[in-house]
């Protein structure tokens, strides 16, 4: 490698940390929602779990969702390097190994394209700034907000180095690699190392077996991961087949945008330049039509949605014609005209106008300008990026200390609800004596989700549903047997407050449902069923849902107070505030108001009353979460008036109805299940003087083992969503056990795989 090699790839690693340090220097490298919620919390849960567990790839993870399957998060780095070499520095935060880790494979990833073009045969300044392009392409924005999508193109980069130099051998670990940062994308990398590897050597059978292999090593991954995936399918926007035919010409996935490859608009030009030399043409043309026709988005991204930012894959193949057509300094004016016609709108034309600028001198014999249009890519980067990141104060506030030292000094039996800032503090956990029934994830339990949304309509707070965040619904609170609750108030029913810390309060409730019990009270499923909002609230509560009979009946106490037809249309230019007096009486009473919301417009909205927010997500939401239903279930200790926040926008609400019922309906006796000291999920004893149900708050899927004096129970679904078993009278001792499906499987897999591929990689190695 020569002097200026090495210079070029040295400045193409520097850049990235630069921009990284002089963020950092005002912000954090991250962002609110994904990035804090995800990437940060859950990273920081597995290190936790891990000390307490001492396993890395655990079964359950019993302080999210209620108690879950551990391979629900295994998308956000359960086995990627920076989270397990966190686990060697406890007294580090996580957020370090998170922004290091993402900032070392972006300032690869330029090093990599660099390396990857020199091979190539292509000049050093020619490569050097297509290695620019490439580490100032707007997709880097994901690496402070959704990282594992843009992670996963140094092992892109890298495979391309491999086949170049014939020794594919080695991709079976770039495979396994790319597998634990992104399982999502590797198919659509598996699909582009295929293409390249068929359009450079013309076969594609050598590396077959490698991928095969790197597949195999991974399995303890993603086939537990996949089940999950399969058993918890996810509703996303609706796609008809014809729409995928038809061209889009906004170059989202390419120009610009952070979910794409983000290139500026002379990545375009190069495509249609590329057309000319035979080497290229294929590759230029496919590209084109890729980015141009959804289709090709919506079979990289295994036919679950159009998306582009699939195409980021791409990337690689577009500098590597970019890079061919600078290098043979060639200029077809026809195709110039062809893609000019693209750019001819208020985004991008500024941006055509400086390309046929720097093309007019580049093919004049004016090369320095190459150095100097460099600096285009890195202007737009930085422009788009600078103030993008997470401020500290916003931070702090999130991850309060003052909530951290109330959870580190109380007692906290069963469950903890953290109402403040749902959004973000959804999967944080601050110490693993608080466990949550909240969860943010993409493998979401769809059962679990129904139960919190459908049926005891907690509110839908976030534009994406799969997000389940905590709520005031008292039975939410009460039947996923929160005993806990984080507030900046006191004023919730049923709860007391026992400590404070700075602005926050601690709040118990020892009258909830304890999360392992046992009841005679039920009701059929089927009869459950033909009961309507909000006569099945109460219900639900009092007693048990049953694939049975009916043990005794039950009369809602739900009672009609208003039901106004008249519709309401709101026009707000911003978000406005209005106080509605009550006129009826509330006290020890839930109140329950609902009513439907029709949008006008493209964009989300929201609607508040007392704290409690409902949102409908905007119109072409990728996942629609479908509330055009906004229902609120409040039980304050004192509720005098409405406060009602309505978001800015046009929007009509109708169909406007108020239900009460007395507090004391939802105090429901049940025989509780002693906990005893156990390394299951739970081990207790109960003494019952009649048959009936043991019923949980663990959300049923598959993997659950109940065992009653030893042995193996039938274990059924109750209340629609969770574990429970028939049980006889009498004293019994309760086990209950998970083992994640396919998680042996797979490990044997894995553990076979590395042998064969160890062995494999050594014999092909040495023969070369």
């Amino acid at each position: 490698m020569k002097k200026r090699d090495k210079f070029y790839i040295t400045i193409l690693f520097i850049l990235p940390i630069l921009f990284v340090l002089c963020v950092s220097a005002y912000s954090m490298y991250g962002s609110k929602l994904d990035w804090l919620s995800q990437h940060v919390s859950l990273a920081d849960y597995f290190r936790q779990n891990f000390y307490a567990t001492h396993q890395i790839i655990p079964d359950t993870f019993a302080h999210l969702q209620g108690q879950t399957n551990a391979f629900s998060f295994s998308y956000y780095g359960l086995l990627r390097p920076d989270v397990l070499i966190s686990y060697v520095f406890p007294n580090i935060p996580t957020r370090f190994f998170i922004i290091g880790y993402a900032t070392f494979l972006w300032a690869s990833t330029g090093g990599l394209c660099y390396r990857w073009l020199r091979n190539k045969g292509y000049k050093d300044s020619i490569s050097f700034f297509s290695s620019i392009c490439c580490i100032c392409a707007n997709c880097f924005f994901q690496s402070h907000q959704q990282i594992m999508f843009i992670e996963i193109l140094p092992f892109l980069f890298l495979s391309f180095i491999l086949i170049d130099k014939n020794k594919r051998q080695w991709i079976s670990l770039c495979i396994c690699m790319a597998l634990f940062h992104n399982y999502f994308y590797t198919p659509g990398m598996i699909l582009i190392l295929l293409l390249y590897d068929y359009d450079q050597n013309h076969t594609i059978k050598d590396i077959l077996i490698p991928i095969l292999i790197g597949m195999g090593m991974a399995t303890i991954l993603w086939l537990p991961t996949g089940y999950l995936i399969l058993m918890n399918h996810k509703s996303v926007v609706q796609t008809h087949i014809l729409d995928l035919f038809i061209p889009s010409l906004n170059l989202k996935g390419l120009v610009y945008d952070s979910y794409g490859c983000g290139l500026t608009v002379i990545s375009w030009i190069a495509l249609f330049q590329g057309i000319q030399f035979e080497r290229t043409r294929k590759l230029s043309i496919l590209l084109i039509l890729m980015f141009v026709f959804p289709i090709f988005s919506y079979i990289l991204n295994g036919t679950l949605y159009a998306r582009t930012k699939i195409l980021v894959l791409c990337l690689p193949l577009i500098l590597m014609i970019l890079a061919h057509w600078l290098q043979e300094r060639k200029l077809n004016k026809g195709l110039l005209v062809l893609a000019s016609l693209f750019l001819c709108t208020k985004t991008m034309l500024l941006g055509l106008l400086i390309s046929l600028v720097f093309i007019g001198y580049y093919f004049m014999d004016k090369k320095e300008c190459l150095m100097i249009y460099a600096l285009v890519p890195m202007i737009v980067f930085t422009g788009l990026n600078y103030n993008q990141c997470l401020d500290l104060k916003l931070y702090n506030s999130i991850y309060s200390k003052d909530k951290q030292k109330l959870i580190q000094r109380n007692d906290l039996n069963q469950r903890t609800a953290d109402l403040d800032q749902v959004g973000y503090s959804v999967n944080h956990i601050y110490d693993l004596k608080e466990m949550k029934a909240s969860s943010y994830t993409s493998t979401s339990n769809s059962s679990y989700n129904a139960f919190i949304y459908d049926i005891i309509k907690s509110p839908v707070s976030q534009s994406n549903r799969t997000i389940i965040t905590d709520s005031e619904n008292y039975l939410y609170l009460s039947m996923m047997g929160i005993q806990n609750v984080l507030s900046k108030e006191a004023n919730l029913y049923g709860y007391k407050e026992v400590d404070s810390d700075g602005k926050y309060k601690l709040l118990k409730n020892k009258n909830v449902f304890p999360m392992v019990y046992v009841t005679s009270d039920t009701i059929s499923e089927s009869k459950f069923d033909k009961l309507f909002y909000p006569y099945n609230l109460d219900t639900i509560y009092n007693r048990t849902i049953v694939n049975g009979e009916t043990s005794n009946e039950y009369a809602s106490k739900m009672k009609l107070i208003k039901n106004l037809d008249q519709s309401i249309v709101i026009q707000n230019k911003k978000k406005t505030k209005k106080t509605i007096p009550i006129d009826f009486d509330t006290k020890n009473k839930m109140v329950c108001i609902d009513f439907d919301v029709k949008n006008y417009t493209e964009k989300k909205v929201f609607i508040s009353i007392n704290g409690m927010k409902n949102t409908l997500s905007k119109k072409h939401s990728v996942y629609p979460n479908g509330n055009k239903h906004f229902t609120y279930i409040l039980s304050k200790k004192e509720l005098k008036q409405f406060d009602v926040t309505l978001s800015k926008g046009k929007y009509k609400i109708s169909n406007i109805r108020v239900y009460t019922c007395d507090m004391d309906v939802f105090d429901r006796v049940v025989t509780k299940v002693k906990p005893l000291k156990t390394t299951s999920i739970f081990k207790g004893k109960v003494t019952t003087s009649k048959d009936g149900y043991l019923v949980t708050s663990y959300p049923y899927e598959k993997g659950y083992e109940i065992y009653i004096d030893g042995k193996k129970q039938n274990v059924e679904i109750v209340n629609k969503a969770f574990v429970g078993c028939k049980i006889k009278k009498g004293n019994h001792t309760i086990t209950i056990q998970f083992h994640a499906p396919f998680k042996n499987a797979g490990l044997g897999i894995s553990v076979l795989s590395i042998m064969i591929g160890g062995f494999w990689i050594w014999k092909k190695s040495k023969n070369l």
